[in-house]
């Protein structure tokens, strides 16, 4: 006798034809994948050479970064093993406007003063504006630039220079400058007092404080 099948009972599929469904399926996920990438592949070749594009431009920006570096440092060196006080001048400024956003920019106006005394504020005050430059060499440009103010006469630029904060190594020239600038006898020893409590970094400038000091006393 025959069994009736329920339509809830499972069909038997023979393996064979599941394989065949397996394989199917591989062929449309396959074809979907092809088909997609066909779409596509234009928008993937742009990314792909824009990424290209990006690495070989970064290269060539680290390469000539470092080659700008090189040649920088190599004309700082020449000028400064320069003799000729022309020739090391022209060969400092010629570093400052070919590098002029290169520390050896910065560096090269710290040479200027000494070189171009007619011209020393106005190297010293570029030195200062450099954002190139070190903290430490913006100190020391203000600094030289308040002594310059004060052998011309010009204490109030002077004082306004002065005002401002330095480091710690440097407040020792500092206070001695306030001390030079004193309009009475009581602010100068109180400005050569904290000049002598300060680091002293140099001691002939500690001499200098100490003699002015016990003149001051007497």
């Amino acid at each position: 006798m025959t069994q009736k099948r329920s339509d809830s009972d499972p069909i038997d599929v023979p393996a064979a034809t599941q394989q065949e469904m397996t394989e199917l399926k591989r062929e449309m996920r396959s074809a979907e994948w092809n088909d997609w990438f066909i779409k596509n592949q234009q928008s993937m070749l742009v990314a792909v050479g824009l990424v290209l594009a990006g690495l070989v431009a970064g290269g060539m920006w680290l390469e000539h970064s470092r080659s700008q570096h090189d040649a920088a440092a190599t004309l700082y060196q020449q000028a400064v093993n320069e003799t000729d006080a022309a020739r090391k001048k022209a060969m400092l400024e010629g570093l400052i406007r070919e590098f002029s956003s290169s520390s050896y920019a910065a560096m090269a106006e710290m040479q200027l003063p000494l070189v171009d005394t007619a011209n020393a504020e106005a190297h010293l005050q570029a030195l200062m504006d450099n954002s190139a430059a070190m903290d430490e060499w913006r100190w020391q440009a203000r600094l030289d630039l308040a002594q310059l103010k004060i052998e011309q006469g010009d204490a109030a630029a002077a004082h306004t220079l002065l005002e401002q904060p330095v480091g710690k190594q440097y407040q020792q020239l500092r206070f001695f400058l306030l001390a030079m600038i004193a309009t009475d006898t009581a602010d100068k020893k109180q400005q050569l007092q904290k000049a002598l409590d300060a680091a002293a970094p140099d001691p002939a400038l500690k001499q200098r404080i100490e003699t002015q000091l016990s003149l001051l006393a007497s």
